[in-house]
């Protein structure tokens, strides 16, 4: 656990523990408790849970429950039997969206359509991935209906691997987005090499629950594994703003 969490640093730096709903004295003592567990790392938000005298524990997108009294620590899924709905994915949704908020658009490779944006999701990819590949032939259909697509950096392979080096040429391109074009369309990459945040990508997706690729984030937080034809994705986007604006 904490090998995992000690890769949030630069995400959790831009976000102070919310204590919503808590206590002052207890959230304190839980922050204090939580040190020990986990030096070096604050939580970005210490709530109430929906059951009495437990606190729900944000580590980004990691979800913690821990009793009041700090003796106990617990991670798993909290389920309303009611709605049926986990309430820990919910929080860990929340999480995964401040996390992508960090993430500045000049740090990744961005397509954008010619007209109005109507949605933003952000894409873990690889370049030897055939499923990103086919993604990646569908971008002008993502950009007409209104999608723009945001690609983070994510090898497979792991660093240093020939996908990784891919993936950096890439990135290193006079025009990233040209050469990502070329390295899936056309299988053609010119080496090269530079500063580039491949690792940092790759940590946070790995802290949001990436475990393959193309991995799609939606601007909620929604974490999406797999290939997602356009209109499949115009069509969940717009059906997700329907739901919200009533």
């Amino acid at each position: 656990m904490k090998k995992r969490l000690l890769i949030l640093g630069l995400a959790l730096a831009v976000m102070g523990t919310v204590s919503a709903d808590v206590d002052n004295k207890i959230s304190t003592a839980l922050e204090k408790k939580l040190a020990t567990l986990i030096p070096g790392q604050t939580p970005s938000s210490i709530k109430t849970s929906a059951i009495d005298g437990l606190y729900e524990i944000a580590y980004g997108a990691q979800i913690f429950y821990i009793s009041e009294d700090g003796k106990y620590l617990l991670q798993g899924d909290m389920i309303d039997l009611e709605s049926r709905k986990s309430l820990t994915q919910e929080a860990a949704k929340s999480g995964r969206s401040e996390i992508m908020k960090s993430v500045k658009d000049s740090d990744t490779i961005v397509y954008s359509p010619k007209g109005k944006t109507k949605h933003t999701i952000t894409v873990f990819t690889d370049i030897d991935c055939p499923y990103c590949r086919k993604m990646h032939e569908e971008m002008k259909g993502y950009n007409d209906a209104g999608i723009a697509v945001r690609y983070m950096l994510y090898p497979r392979a792991g660093l240093n691997s020939p996908a990784y080096k891919k993936i950096v040429s890439v990135w290193c391109a006079k025009d990233p987005a040209a050469a990502m074009d070329d390295a899936k369309l056309k299988g053609k990459i010119d080496s090269k090499t530079c500063e580039n945040p491949v690792q940092r990508h790759m940590e946070i997706g790995e802290e949001i629950g990436v475990t393959g690729t193309p991995a799609i984030v939606l601007e909620d937080g929604s974490l999406i594994p797999g290939y997602r034809p356009a209109k499949d994705m115009a069509r969940m986007l717009n059906n997700k703003v329907k739901v919200s604006s009533k």
